[in-house]
């Protein structure tokens, strides 16, 4: 599966040009980055609760009639699952919807899944976040990585499709994943050697920027 990542191939992100480039391009799904503004209303915004935002209601018509489009809500604030959710219901929705981001894994207990029909991709954070605010140092990457076989053993309480996995720490989740039967997803390759390798490791999902680069390479490797 591809992903079309928020603001690709020059779009504005969280953007309504964004959106009507994405849903009709070869990308499998498309990533929108999900929170609340102050009136309560769910909008496309990453960082910011801005008034003039496209709205995930506005995300939900442009894709209902393009039934083989998958929408990434990736979740932006915690507590957004229930409220997602019943929007997606209203546009039939409910089938193609992909979570990511602040997701609570209580609701996806496995015997217990309070929205089996959503494809859930587990972030890291959600298990330890203690450890994901040193994301950004070489540190911080050490210690995430030896976290990993015991977040991979906690997933199995869960139903979810797999983890959704930074690409510059790939080498560490592929093999070990792979071998528990744990699907990964890996975010944001926009490098075209990486696109290639991920495409070759057969891995879930790839979310990307330069998406007509990434769907131009699936289609040459499949021929």
């Amino acid at each position: 599966m591809i992903t079309a990542h928020s603001g690709c191939d020059g779009t504005p992100e969280n953007s309504l040009e964004f959106l009507r480039t994405a849903l009709q391009s070869e990308a499998d799904a498309v990533e929108v980055d999900v929170r609340k503004n102050g009136e309560g209303k769910l909008i496309l915004s990453h960082d910011e609760t801005q008034e003039d935002a496209v709205t995930l209601e506005e995300a939900f018509r442009m894709a209902e009639g393009i039934p083989k489009k998958k929408i990434n809500c990736d979740l932006k604030q915690k507590g957004l699952e229930e409220a997602v959710y019943r929007l997606a219901s209203e546009y039939g929705m409910e089938k193609r919807l992909i979570f990511t981001g602040d997701v609570n894994p209580e609701l996806f207990q496995k015997g217990s899944c309070a929205f089996p029909s959503i494809t859930w991709y587990a972030n890291l954070e959600v298990f330890r976040p203690e450890l994901y605010r040193n994301f950004g140092t070489e540190e911080g990457k050490r210690e995430l990585a030896k976290a990993l076989p015991a977040v991979l053993n906690e997933m199995k309480a869960y139903e979810a499709a797999g983890i959704n996995w930074h690409y510059s720490l790939a080498e560490q989740v592929l093999d070990l994943a792979e071998k528990k039967g744990i699907g990964i997803s890996v975010w944001t390759v926009d490098d075209e050697e990486l696109q290639r390798k991920f495409l070759r490791k057969h891995v879930d999902n790839i979310t990307t920027r330069r998406l007509k680069q990434l769907t131009a390479i699936r289609n040459e490797e499949c021929l």
